[in-house]
């Protein structure tokens, strides 16, 4: 049985301020290309399908299409709940979506739902988890000491699945789950401070496959067959550095005597994004220049590791992502960029220059650390009560920037407090100070 696991869709979600759904679309549509490709059967969704509790009527239209389609060409589809959906309105209708072929599961009452699917190996077990605290479970195990324990609520929870371990067992979650304490490699954004949200990866101990959802890079915990897919889109700049895949999984057969998850065997399948995020940097010249040479540029498969080939605290070295068509062109002057320019001063209309080139451009800030850096400790040598504004302001520019300002910026200086000083001399309603 051929499985693709996806999670952290996040549908509906704005990334400064611009709207993802033509974005989401199509990457939807990729991962329905996959499956077909691949003779997909059963397609998990591991929580956070959309990016809110309560998601707009564009964000639901485009769930309801995918699920369409995905009905369309055959596919089972086992999703669950995230932190971020309300559990009651994932549910809604999932009586008649599973007659469809579509499970999602009911708000937790004390049982996890459990799926039976066959292929010709046997059955195949998918437990669907839902996004759970502890004060969602302390009720229904009254005799456990669980507190505010994220792993002794989890482990109450599955401790209580009657799991047959002669069958092939594969679980949704939808946790941060963490190995011999260290927590997956995550985005800037996505890092909380504290840490009493731990799983540890123990509690899934039980499983031939762990398909988890919640972290947005690509990694396995602990082992292989522990893996967050990662978010199918790079929803912050934090993530430009992570390329994005969906886990292809297959079960093979389990026969008596076989480890925990030696049946299941697995490859990336790179996702390739209408835009990409990225971060560029450079004066606002070399910038403008780059937005010129970059009318196409081919992507053809990226590694799962992303830029810096690792593939995150738990994973170890990098993995390989298998490529998976053709080179697709790609406008790559349309990506979502974070620009940041390192000219040492403030250039007039930057973000409008540059969105003449990057017209998708969303975030500008500057840099001049190193000018910061490398120039002069200048200090007042004169006193100064002696000093006239413009030889004060002088100053000041020289111990902010680490040079002095030349005979152009002088002039222009001289002439702007002049204007100052003659109008504050004048008063507010225009005529000299003393005048009646």
């Amino acid at each position: 049985m051929k499985v693709l696991h996806v999670s952290d869709l996040h549908i509906g979600k704005r990334v400064n301020g611009m709207s993802m759904l033509d974005d989401q679309r199509y990457i939807l549509r990729q991962i329905l290309d996959i499956a077909k490709k691949h003779q997909v059967s059963v397609l998990l969704i591991a929580g956070d399908v959309y990016d809110k509790a309560s998601p707009s009527a564009e964000a639901v239209t485009v769930f309801d299409a995918f699920l369409t389609d995905a009905v369309a060409v055959g596919l089972r589809v086992l999703a669950i709940p995230g932190n971020h959906d309300s559990a009651e309105r994932i549910a809604y209708a999932q009586g008649l979506l599973e007659k469809q072929g579509v499970c999602l599961p009911p708000v937790y009452a004390g049982e996890v739902e459990r799926v039976e699917l066959e292929d010709e190996h046997g059955p195949v077990e998918f437990w669907l988890l839902p996004f759970l605290k502890p004060g969602d479970v302390r009720r229904f195990f009254p005799d456990e000491e669980i507190g505010d324990d994220y792993s002794a609520a989890l482990r109450a929870v599955l401790d209580a699945c009657a799991i047959d371990q002669g069958k092939r067992n594969v679980v949704l979650s939808h946790q941060l789950v963490t190995a011999y304490g260290t927590a997956p490699d995550r985005a800037d954004d996505e890092i909380k401070l504290g840490g009493m949200d731990n799983v540890d990866v123990s509690v899934y101990d039980a499983f031939d496959y762990v398909a988890l959802g919640h972290v947005h890079r690509p990694q396995r915990v602990g082992r292989d067959t522990v893996r967050y897919s990662g978010s199918p889109l790079k929803y912050s700049f934090s993530e430009a550095r992570y390329d994005k895949s969906a886990a292809l999984i297959e079960l093979g057969e389990k026969k008596p005597g076989d480890d925990v998850g030696e049946c299941v065997s697995f490859e990336l399948i790179p996702l390739v994004p209408l835009h990409d995020v990225r971060e560029v940097r450079g004066t606002l010249a070399d910038v403008l220049a780059m937005g010129a040479e970059s009318d196409s540029l081919a992507d053809a498969g990226v590694s799962a590791g992303g830029a810096d080939g690792e593939a995150g605290a738990l994973g170890g070295e990098g993995e390989e992502v298998a490529a998976d068509g053709a080179a697709t062109a790609r406008d790559a002057s349309q990506d979502y960029l974070h620009i940041t320019l390192s000219d040492e001063h403030p250039q007039l209309d930057a973000m409008a220059k540059i969105h003449e080139v990057f017209p998708n451009a969303m975030m500008l800030d500057y840099d001049n650390v190193t000018v910061l850096i490398d120039r002069p400790q200048t200090r007042l040598t004169a006193d100064p009560d002696n000093m006239d504004t413009l030889d004060l302001f002088s100053a000041f520019y020289e111990s902010q920037v680490g040079n002095p300002l030349d005979d152009e910026q002088r002039d222009f200086a001289r002439k702007l407090i002049a204007k100052v000083e003659d109008s504050a001399a004048k008063g507010p309603d225009g005529q000299e100070e003393g005048a009646q």
